[in-house]
């Protein structure tokens, strides 16, 4: 049977409206009606029962540390809860809590981890509690000492392993490299071994809590063995001390620090007198000390001249010019030197004529004469010294500086094209030299196969030292030579260079003082400048440091688009400036109920029902703002959570921000004891705000700028998705890894290194 023509236009007419509903059709969001915060909310006084007052009388014998009444109180308060449970009604979940508290009456810690792995065994303590337990439990000097040197052997078997699985894993396609992977791998590990500490960072820590332990305990059955390892591990942390006092001492000798390099040595003969290596150094460090303090005691000494030496007749000229304000300096000094090129008194002369051409803008003129001076044996030549630590000075000579940095930029691209990390020559490891050598030299020779590639990257690879030293020179010759004769050259070639670095703001303050710059390009500048600017001046989280540096844009670049932006930005952060702002999301309402609730904000269950109909929060949720101020974030028209919300202040009495404030702290803490993934993040300035909400002092405003704070509660689901990423259980890591400069290609297991503990940097 064939339909009709209008049934066709009739259902295809239903179809796409039934498929236009399935496909785009969402409900849309508006504000509801009145307040969010349910106005009924009426907390009546809790009279206390049996259980209450029996749980009063726990903490009551706790407090004084009465022992035996507080156990008493506990059976009583135990046997209440076997009662109830007897008549199928709900315990009073008071009885973990309360035992924990009794067991804190023991005066020995030893006992009361003990009673509380028993606590945590009975299996009927709440997931909070357990949390809060199980940290107790571990806080063991032994269990930690245990668990510190367990890490120590996985990383030393897991260092062994890894040297020779990885050479053999990517040896699968080309086995005939294999000898020659496993023995540069074989290197490495013996340099590895070599360097490594006698008593490694793990087995500091295992020396702490054992130390800890015997001043606790020192008549417990484990204090003799452990009295041993104390001894072994700290003559073996005064060996590391020692080395690490040693190689100190070495590096400030080669940069001639002597008087560092000696108290080096010195320490390091506090940790092991008479060592034959420190006291070497303290010897050498000494003597060069003493000529040092000779050397520059004769530079300060004054002889009186002999028969053969200076006329002062013939050097008077010269010494006048010197000491008048006007004198002719350079005519004194010309006049000695014509008459006696090659007298006692011409190195004189040439310094100070060579002062003269630097005063009157001769800048090469100056330079040539300070280096033939410095070119000069010191012993026979008294200026040599003078001229010499001028010439060599870059922060003196800086043009000269500046010129050599270039040319060794030129020299280290070269080198790192060729080379690759190589190109400084081979690092110093701390190694004997052939031990050095046979681990460096074949890993530069692989390094040179991929030049290539290197050679590609140039363009676009970070600036080298040598280049960001020559920029630094060329900045000290600018600042003590802005007109000098070379300060068009410096300054073409820091622009260049800021310019290639993206760092509009120098490139532009170079750009104004270059002669010739067109409009066109201070525009250009200026405009890039003032982007990044703004860009910078919004990172700041103080306000007060934010806004005064989006004043400084608005003020120094009003007619670039970036200027107009930070102007609006600051009326912005003006108009809309808060005390504080403390966020709380969606996600983390619905994942803790205890605060949406009437114990927290006291939410209408609507705004979290999931139907935009009748009013629904946004995913941004809520904040709280100056005082009692809150504002409430809903969905827009559109009903999608991924626009803009729409936005409602209201302001709460100070008993419902009090109890809101108290619940967040509670959930947060309970959150983070029973979830390691949900840390409490510290934040001192939202501490304060809600430490003033809890007395009542909310409402009057701190205007200090470091009093704002801005932070922001999210559900886990928020942070990490559906999903969150697992640690293997496994040991080892499976990696899969290749290179196509040796063609190689290979899977191997590589032993994880266990995580360093956060208190880690207090033993390096």
């Amino acid at each position: 049977m064939i339909a009709s023509r209008p049934s066709r236009r009739l259902a295809l007419l239903l179809a796409l409206v039934g498929g236009a509903g399935l496909l785009g059709c969402r409900t849309p969001g508006a504000i509801p009606r009145g307040s969010a915060l349910e106005q009924s909310l009426h907390h009546a006084v809790l009279v206390p029962d049996v259980a209450d007052t029996t749980a009063a009388e726990v903490a009551a014998a706790a407090l004084v540390s009465d022992r035996e009444e507080a156990v008493l109180a506990l059976e009583r308060l135990e046997s209440i809860d076997t009662v109830l449970i007897a008549f199928d009604e709900a315990p009073t979940g008071l009885g973990p809590v309360a035992r924990d508290l009794v067991n804190t009456t023991v005066d020995d810690d030893r006992r009361y981890r003990d009673a509380t792995r028993q606590l945590l065994e009975a299996g009927d303590v709440g997931p909070a509690l357990r949390g809060r337990l199980e940290q107790e439990a571990a806080d063991d000097p032994l269990l930690l000492a245990r668990a510190r040197m367990r890490d120590s052997y996985v990383i030393s078997f897991g260092r062994a392993f890894n040297a020779v699985a990885e050479p053999l894993g990517r040896s699968i396609m080309t086995t005939s490299m294999a000898p020659y992977r496993l023995g540069r791998a074989l290197l490495g590990y013996l340099a590895e071994v070599y360097r490594e500490d006698p008593l490694p960072l793990q087995e500091r820590q295992a020396l702490v809590h054992w130390k800890d332990f015997l001043a606790l305990h020192p008549d417990a059955e484990e204090a003799p063995e452990l009295s041993i390892k104390v001894g072994q591990a700290e003559a073996e942390w005064r060996e590391t001390q020692r080395n690490h006092a040693v190689r100190s001492a070495e590096s400030a000798l080669e940069r001639g620090q002597i008087r560092l390099a000696l108290v080096y040595a010195d320490r390091a003969l506090g940790y092991v007198p008479e060592d034959p290596k420190a006291s070497d150094l303290r010897d050498e460090a000494a003597e060069r000390l003493t000529r040092q303090r000779e050397n520059r005691s004769h530079s300060l000494a004054s002889v009186d001249p002999d028969e053969d030496g200076v006329a002062p007749p013939r050097a008077r000229p010269l010494v006048v010019s010197l000491l008048l304000p006007n004198g002719d300096v350079a005519a004194a000094a010309q006049q000695l030197l014509t008459r006696a090129p090659d007298g006692p008194l011409a190195d004189e002369a040439t310094f100070a004529l060579a002062t003269t051409r630097g005063e009157a803008g001769d800048e090469d003129a100056m330079w040539d004469l300070l280096e033939q001076l410095a070119e000069q044996d010191p012993d026979r030549v008294n200026m040599a010294r003078h001229a010499a630590a001028i010439y060599n000075n870059p922060d003196e000579n800086a043009y000269e500086a500046f010129e050599r940095a270039k040319h060794r930029n030129v020299l280290d691209s070269a080198l790192w094209v060729l080379f690759g990390p190589f190109y400084r020559g081979l690092p110093d490891r701390g190694l004997p030299e052939p031990l050095g050598w046979a681990l460096d030299v074949p890993a530069a020779a692989e390094s040179v196969m991929g030049s290539p590639m290197r050679l590609i990257q140039l363009p676009w690879s970070p600036a080298l030292p040598a280049e960001q030293l020559a920029a630094h020179y060329a900045y000290r010759y600018l600042e003590r030579n802005p007109d000098g004769e070379h300060a068009t050259e410096a300054r073409e070639w820091l622009e260049a260079y800021e310019a290639d670095r993206g760092n509009w703001v120098g490139a532009y303050r170079i750009a104004e003082e270059r002669e010739g710059v067109s409009i066109e390009e201070l525009d250009e500048y200026r405009d890039k400048a003032a982007e990044q600017s703004l860009r910078v001046a919004g990172e700041p989280k103080r306000r007060d440091v934010r806004l005064s540096m989006m004043r400084s844009v608005a003020q120094e670049y009003p007619d670039t688009p970036a200027g107009h932006q930070a102007g609006n930005s600051i009326r912005w952060e003006i108009a809309n400036a808060t005390e504080h702002r403390i966020r709380i999301s969606r996600g983390f309402l619905v994942e803790n109920p205890e605060v949406a609730g009437p114990g927290g904000v006291g939410l209408r269950p609507e705004l979290l029902d999931g139907d935009a109909a009748n009013g629904e929060l946004h995913p941004e949720g809520l904040a709280l703002l100056s005082g009692t101020e809150i504002v409430f974030y809903y969905l827009g028209p559109s009903g999608d959570g991924d626009d803009p919300p729409l936005s409602a202040h209201e302001r709460i009495d100070a008993d419902r921000l009090a109890r809101l404030v108290s619940a967040l702290e509670e959930a947060s803490f309970e959150n983070s004891l029973v979830d390691p993934d949900d840390a409490i993040e510290a934040n001192s300035q939202r501490d304060v705000f809600f430490e003033r909400a809890r007395l009542g002092l909310a409402d009057q405003a701190d205007s200090r700028a470091t009093a704002h704070s801005e932070f922001a509660y999210r559900g886990m689901r928020e942070r990490y998705g559906m999903v969150r990423s697992r640690e293997s259980i496994l040991p080892f890591d499976l990696v899969i890894k290749g290179s196509l400069s040796d063609l190689s290609f290979g899977a191997f297991p590589r032993i994880r290194k266990p995580p360093t503990t956060p208190d880690a940097f207090l033993y390096r």
